[in-house]
């Protein structure tokens, strides 16, 4: 076998490489999808100023930008299977922008949903797209890659209350025009993103055939989506939950951002912390964790400060379980995309079940149900020890 038809030539034309100022852009998506998904909450009000709305009904904006990023994650993992990541990275920002562009000086409702729909379709394609890519670069730093990339979603949720504090949120159409501009000039960074699409990718038909890969894939996405449901139930429910027993709104806020910061610090060290745990210990120490504090914080003194630590200790949880999937699955680029679109799941069934329970027995019933989703994931995900690699013939 010559050298042009190799697999270690082949595999090295299709691995994912990111130039440096490519990589920055990449994190930069990151911040900016943290950033829109943080941005609603403090400005449901004055969207029901503008639009001469009652408070639910604004709240519509938040539920139609995570449908359109449910849906957003299809065309990502189609798109990265028939063309460049660079290009599809590139069509999502463009999106984004129309949406941004769309929504900045509509006085109609539907109009401005209708833009709030296309942002959260490019987000959505982003999250997909940056996440298996991610995944697919070079073994060697691909833990520090996937961890400070999704720091990214943690600093744009951290920063963006303060961005609307700041410019005051009445004047919220400013921060759609600072929106449309972001990601328009991340697109100029794409052009140092190295990403074959996936149906060049030598070992995919190997991998999809091999005995053991359905399993492996259906225990890691049950896993996920449990874990997905944890963190969006978190992120979401806990200033209710410490408004309802008694803490200023204000608080509640804080301890938000604290909840971030902690995801944002506990992920810039993930690099790190792999040079000293395997993926698989990172994963079942951290839902370990997440269990204990969730139960801390039913107690109402100490919730406040719950809070931030699980933060801190879920980090690491989905760029490690991500490459805890790739180690056991090599080259399985659709396993990697299906796990991402599958995730969407998590985000939508989890904060709907806390609603449920919260609706029957009251806030203090949020940190046993986060308890609960981190005790079924740790479950899901430590039966995934059973599992060994998978050996590709192509590879050997």
């Amino acid at each position: 076998m010559t050298s042009e038809t190799s697999p270690t030539s082949v595999t090295a034309r299709t691995e994912v490489s990111f130039q440096p100022i490519a990589f920055a852009g990449a994190t930069g998506a990151f911040i900016l999808i943290g950033a829109v998904s943080s941005m609603f909450g403090p400005l449901l009000e004055s969207f029901t100023h503008r639009f001469h709305l009652s408070l639910p009904s604004a709240g519509l904006a938040l539920s139609v930008y995570f449908v359109g990023a449910s849906v957003g994650a299809l065309p990502g993992w189609l798109g990265l299977k028939r063309l460049s990541g660079r290009l599809v990275l590139s069509l999502a920002l463009v999106a984004v922008a129309l949406g941004a562009a769309g929504s900045i000086f509509s006085h109609q409702w539907a109009v401005f949903l209708a833009g709030i729909f296309i942002i959260g379709l490019g987000f959505g394609t982003l999250d997909i797209a940056l996440n298996t890519l991610l995944a697919r670069t070079a073994i060697i730093g691909r833990a520090h890659r996937l961890s400070v990339g999704n720091a990214g979603y943690g600093v744009g949720a951290v920063l963006c209350p303060l961005v609307i504090i700041a410019i005051r949120p009445d004047n919220f159409p400013a921060l759609f025009v600072g929106l449309a501009i972001l990601a328009l000039l991340l697109t100029s960074t794409n052009a140092g993103v190295h990403a074959p699409p996936l149906r060049s990718e030598p070992l995919q038909e190997e991998i999809s055939k091999t005995p053991g890969r359905r399993a492996i894939l259906a225990t890691f996405a049950v896993a996920f989506i449990f874990y997905v449901a944890l963190e969006t139930s978190a992120s979401g429910w806990m200033a209710t939950q410490l408004h309802g027993v008694g803490y200023s709104e204000t608080l509640g806020s804080l301890v938000t951002a604290g909840f971030w910061t902690g995801m944002t610090l506990g992920r810039s060290l993930g690099g790190t912390l792999y040079r000293w745990m395997s993926s698989a210990k990172l994963v079942l120490g951290g839902l370990a964790l997440a269990v204990i504090f969730s139960v801390t914080a039913s107690f109402d003194a100490l919730a406040p400060y719950a809070f931030p630590l699980l933060g801190l200790i879920l980090a690491s949880v989905f760029p490690m379980g991500l490459i805890w999937y790739t180690t056991l699955c090599p080259h399985d680029s659709d396993g990697l995309s299906l796990l991402i679109v599958l995730l969407m799941v998590g985000g939508v069934a989890g904060p709907g079940i806390v609603s449920l329970l919260v609706s029957h027995f009251g806030v203090h019933a949020v940190p046993f149900a986060l308890a609960s989703f981190a005790a079924i994931a740790l479950a899901l995900f430590a039966s995934a020890r059973r599992y060994r690699p998978l050996v590709l013939k192509g590879s050997a």
